[in-house]
């Protein structure tokens, strides 16, 4: 039970770090379990998804207690993304999983980048331009999301902070981990097919010694990020302040693919 003593210090710092940028938990838990673990590629995805949710829903109780959402934007992004994420989640069992994360790794570095630069030159005169709800991202993050644990809030988070209905950078990003919430239970959903369930069953033990110190890590961080979030000062700081999360989560992703 105490080897993996390690994930507790570990996973407050990701479940901090990811709540207060409004970034999936899985993207920084899934490296941890490929790299550092060495645990299956599918069993990575799907404790990934099922460990950032425990987080995430903290989180969610956070923003939920401090108002720090919009339910409207959330209920439009979820009617697109939750049916995307189950769909995505079943069919990830059929695909070439390294190579989709070494192509979504490269994807995180160039998106980084175009967030970086437009975050730089905009001023926050230019936040709650836009007031569309963005269906193709939301389908298109949901079935990234099924497949490799991560896509929904990278894709839709440029529309969720600039959207007229999100006045603050706290709500924007309190909208936004609700989104990844749902839409992550529907993509860990998805996985569970008759085979990776018997997976789940042999591997049981190591799970639960896993989780053992992961799940009150990601709960104390989860009340943690949303407070830090509150502390960003304008819509285009979060923007920078995402993108940096993203070139780190890019290099471990690509590490991973050419492991």
């Amino acid at each position: 039970m105490l080897h993996y003593w390690f994930l507790l210090p570990i996973g407050i710092v990701i479940a901090t770090l990811v709540m207060s940028a409004g970034v999936s938990g899985a993207t920084l838990w899934v490296p941890v379990y490929l790299l550092w673990l060495r645990l299956d590629v599918a069993l990575a995805f799907w404790l990934g998804l099922l460990t950032m949710l425990f987080g995430f829903g903290s989180g969610v109780y956070r923003n939920w207690r401090d108002g720090s959402y919009d339910g409207g934007l959330v209920r439009s992004f979820l009617v697109a993304s939750f049916p995307a994420a189950l769909v995505g989640g079943w069919a990830a069992a059929f695909v070439n999983e390294r190579l989709l994360v070494g192509v979504f790794g490269l994807f995180l570095f160039i998106y980084a980048a175009v967030l970086a630069y437009f975050a730089l030159r905009a001023s926050d005169e230019a936040d709650g331009a836009g007031d569309g709800i963005g269906y193709l991202i939301a389908v298109v993050g949901g079935l990234l999301t099924g497949l490799i644990s991560i896509g929904i809030g990278i894709l839709s988070m440029p529309l969720v902070l600039r959207h007229r209905s999100t006045r603050t950078p706290a709500e924007g990003i309190g909208s936004l981990v609700m989104i990844i919430f749902f839409t992550s239970i529907a993509a860990a959903l998805g996985r569970l097919r008759p085979a990776f369930v018997d997976q789940l069953r042999r591997d049981l033990p190591e799970l639960g010694a896993i989780l053992l110190w992961a799940v009150p890590a990601v709960v104390i961080g989860g009340q943690i990020g949303p407070r830090l979030a509150q502390l960003i000062p304008s819509k285009r700081h979060a923007r920078a302040y995402f993108s940096a999360v993203l070139l780190v989560v890019g290099a471990l992703t690509l590490a991973r693919a050419r492991g």
